[in-house]
């Protein structure tokens, strides 16, 4: 009888962890770029209060955040997508950083408060986001939907970031 109680649990628990790869493991969206007319409330709200000094950037007042949303449930996958993202963009464009031309965010959109992503961005899986701030105010946002196909192929996953960062840093990804 004990042999039934445990074997019953492990198969909940396996069953839950499979459960939890497949919803991590679903494709994003096909539409490659957007632009919006309103502004999400925390993209707007955070650009606003970030004063960028135009002798360092070369456009007043502009930059690119970069997000990364995911929700409460994540599996390794979700954690490759965040991580090799964040990377990139933390090493190979420091300088834009430091000079406040483009920032990086995670943000757990299942938190009070940041719901509203999901609608903003049509998100319903874990997400690069690159969003582009003028005057205060987000012009145009781009999903980087390649991120799940790429995942685990470290090093094309991580070209594709630089790639999509570099042409967004030149004013050509939006």
């Amino acid at each position: 009888m004990k042999f039934k109680k445990k074997s019953s649990g492990n198969l909940a628990m396996g069953l839950s962890v499979f459960f939890c790869f497949l919803a991590c493991q679903a494709g994003q969206p096909k539409s490659q770029k957007q632009s919006t007319p309103k502004e999400p409330a925390a993209a707007a709200s955070s650009a606003a209060s970030i004063k960028t000094d135009t002798a360092k950037a070369p456009v007043a007042d502009s930059k690119i955040i970069v997000y990364y949303f995911h929700n409460n449930m994540r599996c390794p996958t979700c954690y490759k997508l965040e991580n090799y993202a964040k990377s990139v963009v933390e090493s190979d464009f420091a300088d834009a950083i430091k000079k406040g031309r483009m920032e990086w965010k995670t943000v757990n959109v299942d938190d009070k408060g940041n719901e509203h992503f999901n609608d903003d961005y049509k998100l319903y899986s874990k997400s690069v986001i690159i969003s582009t701030i003028k005057d205060g105010k987000e012009t145009s946002w781009k999903n980087l939907d390649k991120i799940w196909e790429l995942v685990h192929e470290e090093g094309k996953y991580r070209e594709y970031i630089r790639s999509e960062m570099k042409a967004c840093l030149e004013g050509k990804c939006l």
